[in-house]
């Protein structure tokens, strides 16, 4: 309380232009720090755009004659780098807060929606009918990608401090991927006669691995990611 109140003190003697020079200075590393952020994320971002249509077939032959269930039928590169985000925006929260780390994939999402833009203004004299994916496939694809990320990001900032190194950081990537799953194979899927069901269980089986397999590399990067500003964590 007296610190605040010494600080509060401290203020009140600035002049209009020294707090507008502070208020100034602070916005302007918020937004450094977001825009830095953001372009870490917008790459993969981007990347999982480029590729969502592109499908994985290195696990097909553990499934036999079982086409049905192949994971080529769901699973896609874009897809497998679309997971990838919510752990890039898990390390975000890790060293900024969860909200900091809000900030970037939002505005990562908006760099990246400008740039696929501008490549589709230039590609459409070339385009087809079939060359784009729908509307419904486009709304679901970004809200469920979204929605995993703030929801991964939020999470880790309840669960992180104290307890075991690995706890904030492996319930995030679970909560974010169960709630991506849960948006996009409804979304997409719902009324079509196709075992999506089976498919949606098979995608977050391949994330509750992705989600294990970050735990050494977020072992590896806690001191380089020493929480900033007094976040907690461990």
């Amino acid at each position: 309380m007296e610190a605040s109140a010494a600080v509060e003190k401290h203020h009140s003697k600035e002049t209009a232009l020294q707090r507008f020079a502070r208020h100034t200075g602070e916005f302007s590393t918020a937004f450094s720090r977001m825009m830095m952020l953001a372009a870490v994320l917008t790459p993969v971002l981007l990347t999982s755009f480029l590729t969502v249509d592109i499908p994985m077939r290195m696990f097909d032959g553990f499934f036999g004659e079982r086409f049905a269930v192949r994971p080529s039928n769901w699973l896609s590169y874009g897809g497998l780098f679309m997971g990838g985000a919510v752990l890039v925006t898990i390390l975000f929260a890790r060293k900024y807060g969860g909200d900091e780390a809000s900030r970037a994939v939002t505005a990562s999402w908006g760099l990246a929606a400008v740039a696929v833009f501008a490549e589709l203004s230039y590609l459409a004299p070339a385009l087809e009918g079939g060359d784009m994916p729908s509307v419904r496939f486009t709304i679901v694809f970004v809200a469920s990608a979204m929605a995993g990320q703030y929801i991964a990001a939020n999470v880790y900032d309840v669960a992180r401090g104290g307890g075991n190194w690995w706890r904030a950081p492996l319930y995030a990537a679970l909560c974010g991927y169960i709630v991506y799953v849960l948006i996009y194979f409804p979304g997409i899927y719902l009324g079509a006669a196709a075992p999506w069901l089976n498919w949606m269980i098979g995608d977050f089986a391949i994330k509750v691995l992705l989600a294990f397999a970050f735990l050494p590399l977020y072992g590896m990067l806690r001191k380089p990611l020493k929480p900033q500003s007094g976040y907690g964590g461990v």
